[in-house]
């Protein structure tokens, strides 16, 4: 199967969806960033989103969160719509031309987000982004996973996708992950991972909650966040999130008042 043209989605395209998008759609990213926020530190030196698309991700996390944003991608024209709209003197937005181009980065980072871009990669690639994120992760540094559950109805989500929406998945996605099989799979593609990282939480999220939103976006957003994370156990949400942290120091603890997404 022929590579995906990712230069083919249009410039903005997901910002443009969680701005003013189809009520599900924008909850469903929405939802997605605000977990990945409850799993960051409430303050830190420097965050590094890789895969930052048009920026969206940053462009929800202030200042005084972390004082040092950096986003990448391999997308010129995205780099520069997010640059142009969320781009400011703390932060800044870079273009790369590859997973080696990484090493151009001066690090570390306190936390690193991989915000569903493992599933875009190949076995090989996979094994080079977390080579390249364990070497950017400073010591007790965190490390934030989102990736499609195909042990969940996201298999069907991503057949309707294809058939009816203008962006589709059928190329995008290469490999693919479960709840059940998330840290066998980093483990597998990249070994040295059990050494490095010490998964703090796994679970899932996007169940059922982001297609209320078609009924009230305000009641589904708060829905969303009504139970405890940590107390969502559900195996079969559409979202796995993977929370890990770097070995080499006693990382800090998880927000305990995060909450959770379905």
């Amino acid at each position: 199967m022929a590579s995906y043209d990712y230069e083919g989605i249009p410039v903005g395209y997901y910002d443009r969806v969680l701005q003013s998008g189809n009520p599900v759609r924008r909850l469903w990213h929405l939802a997605k960033f605000e977990r990945v926020l409850d799993y960051l530190p409430e303050s830190g030196d420097s965050l590094l989103d890789v895969g930052c698309f048009a920026g969206t991700f940053l462009s929800l996390v202030p200042q005084a969160r972390f004082a040092r944003q950096v986003g990448v991608d391999v997308l010129r024209s995205q780099v520069d719509y997010a640059s142009a709209r969320y781009g400011s003197p703390f932060r800044e937005f870079r273009y790369i031309e590859s997973i080696e181009s990484l090493d151009r980065l001066q690090g570390p980072f306190d936390c690193i987000t991989l915000i569903e871009v493992l599933e875009h990669l190949d076995p090989a690639q996979v094994r080079q982004m977390l080579s390249q994120v364990s070497r950017l992760l400073g010591p007790g540094g965190r490390l934030v996973i989102t990736t499609p559950n195909y042990a969940s109805t996201w298999p069907l989500l991503e057949i309707l996708l294809n058939r009816w929406s203008d962006v589709t998945y059928d190329e995008q996605h290469i490999t693919k992950f479960t709840y059940f099989d998330v840290e066998r799979k980093l483990a597998e593609l990249y070994p040295p991972f059990v050494n490095e990282f010490a998964v703090e939480l796994k679970t899932t999220s996007h169940s059922i909650t982001p297609f209320l939103a078609a009924i009230s976006f305000r009641v589904a957003r708060f829905l969303s966040r009504l139970v405890p994370h940590r107390l969502w156990r559900f195996p079969f949400g559409n979202l796995v999130l993977l929370v890990a942290s770097r070995r080499d120091t006693v990382a800090r603890s998880l927000p305990a008042r995060a909450a959770g997404t379905r």
